[in-house]
């Protein structure tokens, strides 16, 4: 019976172990798909500023700069 006993502990640690452990992965598993759906979103926002940017160059209208040189 005491050989029963102590089987039993070591089990039920082994299995409140595990279920942390599947709790664990499953937060990070939800936590990836939030940081993935994140990041699509920011790639499209960056997306949509530079067409934006893009829009207001117009090659026709681009005026040549002459760099500015400092004589001393």
């Amino acid at each position: 019976m005491l050989l029963n006993s102590t089987q039993r502990i070591p089990r039920l640690q082994h299995e409140e172990e595990s279920s942390l452990l599947r709790r664990k992965v499953e937060e990070l598993n939800k936590n990836t798909v939030l940081l993935i759906a994140e990041a699509g979103r920011l790639i499209q926002r960056s997306q949509q500023l530079s067409d934006r940017l893009n829009s207001f160059e117009d090659p026709s209208t681009k005026r040549k700069v002459t760099p500015i040189t400092v004589s001393g």
